[in-house]
């Protein structure tokens, strides 16, 4: 009995909530205009950060083709902490296209560049033993532009121990390449230049093969999750100005009086908005795979638990907030307030990782983290640990009952 009412009620309320297509097509388009907005001016700052813990990434221009030359590229890829990857150079005896790498900053996920000058290993050739030996030395007046190398930075703002660590491991490396140079003015480092572990042409190395990642794709991995969680929970408002609305028409009153059980009101009432959270999500995940290149992740299927955890958890809250909110203003005030100020510390609006560790702490008495750690353990890692989006699902579910039982008592406490 208990469902059949509240089946009739649901059907009754997709029918109003379908008049008002506008409403519905903003509900979809808002979240991918912000998530556009926001991801195309923020994506290069989280790219940044996730770049800079990936390692030190270094383009290479090599218009000198010397043995030299490619030793240097090869130890400084020998690094575990270092990408080198090759620039593409049209022509590397016209000197414009020289300026033009010494000149240009790198932009996206290239760090620096190395670019090293023709005759550089003819200028090594010609420095004294004394320099050879002591590569401070020779690169204290000039810099690296002393032995023909130039080390540009990024387009944004230097970071001077980024910069500071690059021309160390050009010096190392410069070192270590140079050795069989060395060698043949100084008989006692042959044996040095024998036993140096030349590493693999960096030509052929993984790195420098690689094309470089969309970091774009990366950052809306994030952004789109989050506002999708952040646009779900949004339907609090809608909820209560749809409840209100009830009561000023007298429906909610004559329902009351009606033999249908109280939880088949709730429920009836509850469930065309679990519906429309549904669609929402569904849409904005289609359409971030479609228009941005977001990927489901390796387990594409872990999407629809999380899907309806979040929608019964973000619809039981909105019931909840319909049964306390008695005037338009307190919808309006309060429900922003709640909203807005959960967003904020539960992650959607910016990463929990970069908050201090009580807000991280704090941030778990909210759905939205729950929510926010099952699509980052499956849309960010590439084996995902269903053990963590079940942990995080259940409780979501546990929210639902929550909010769901407190709505009912207030519901039944106003009759």
């Amino acid at each position: 009995m208990i469902s059949t009412d509240a089946f009739k009620i649901t059907l009754k309320d997709l029918r109003l909530l379908s008049r008002d297509r506008r409403a519905l097509v903003i509900l979809v388009a808002m979240p991918m205009v912000i998530i556009a907005i926001v991801g195309s001016s923020t994506g290069r700052l989280r790219a940044n950060r996730e770049q800079s813990r990936q390692g030190l990434t270094i383009e290479v221009a090599d218009f000198d083709q010397s043995e030299t030359a490619r030793r240097l590229a090869g130890f400084l890829a020998s690094y575990d902490s270092v990408k080198v990857r090759r620039a593409e150079i049209t022509n590397r005896s016209d000197t414009t296209v020289l300026k033009k790498f010494q000149v240009e900053r790198p932009t996206d996920e290239i760090d620096m560049r190395l670019v090293i000058q023709p005759s550089f290993e003819t200028r090594i050739r010609e420095l004294s033993t004394t320099l050879l030996t002591s590569p401070d030395e020779s690169t204290r007046k000039d810099g690296l532009a002393t032995v023909k190398l130039t080390l540009i930075s990024n387009e944004t703002a230097t970071d001077p121990m980024m910069e500071g660590l690059g021309k160390s491991l050009v010096k190392l490396s410069l070192q270590n390449a140079i050795l069989p140079i060395l060698a043949e003015k100084v008989p006692s480092f042959r044996g040095a230049a024998r036993d140096s572990a030349v590493p693999v042409a960096w030509e052929q190395s993984a790195a420098a093969k690689a094309l470089p990642t969309d970091s774009g794709k990366r950052v809306y991995q994030f952004f789109i999750p989050s506002y999708t969680v952040l646009f779900v929970f949004f339907l609090v408002n809608i909820m209560g100005r749809s409840f209100l609305g009830e009561r000023d028409m007298g429906t909610l009153r004559r329902l009351r009086i009606a033999p249908i059980a109280p939880v088949a009101i709730l429920m009836g009432k509850t469930l065309p908005f679990f519906v429309l959270s549904l669609a929402q999500t569904i849409i904005l995940m289609i359409s971030g795979r479609l228009l941005f290149g977001m990927s489901w992740g390796p387990q594409p299927l872990l999407l629809i638990p999380i899907m309806l955890c979040t929608s019964a958890a973000a619809t039981a809250l909105g019931l909840m907030f319909s049964t306390l909110a008695k005037t338009e203003s307190q919808v309006s005030s309060f429900g922003n307030l709640i909203l807005l100020s959960s967003a904020g510390i539960s992650g959607c609006l910016v990463p929990r990782a970069w908050m201090p560790p009580m807000s991280q702490k704090i941030s778990l008495f909210t759905p939205h983290a729950w929510a926010l750690d099952a699509y980052s353990e499956l849309l960010t890692k590439e084996l995902p640990n269903v053990s963590t989006i079940g942990q995080s699902c259940g409780m979501l579910l546990l929210f639902s009952i929550l909010f769901f039982v407190v709505g009912l008592y207030r519901f039944r406490a106003d009759g």
